[in-house]
């Protein structure tokens, strides 16, 4: 069950990265500081996606707030090693 919510969280992640990117190239090639109404449509969608890739990203470091402490130990734990010998 994990590792199911964890591939739809990275899923949901992936996506909102690639419609946040989608979004600024759009805001920065396609619809330059003309067509102000489209405009305002795509800041809008871009704003509230990067909200969202935002919270989602947070939600998934909460998830795995153990692994950064498991991996510090154990650099820390060779570093240690290393200095003894």
């Amino acid at each position: 069950m994990a590792s199911l919510r964890n591939y739809l969280l990275d899923l949901v992640v992936g996506t909102l990265a690639l419609v946040l990117t989608t979004s600024a190239f759009l805001l920065w090639v396609v619809l330059p500081q003309g067509y102000f109404a489209t405009r305002l449509v795509w800041l809008d969608i871009h704003k509230w996606i990067g909200l969202a890739l935002v919270i989602s990203a947070l939600l998934h470091l909460v998830i795995h707030a153990r692994w950064p402490v498991r991996m510090t130990q154990q650099v820390l734990g060779r570093i240690g090693q290393q200095t003894k010998t």
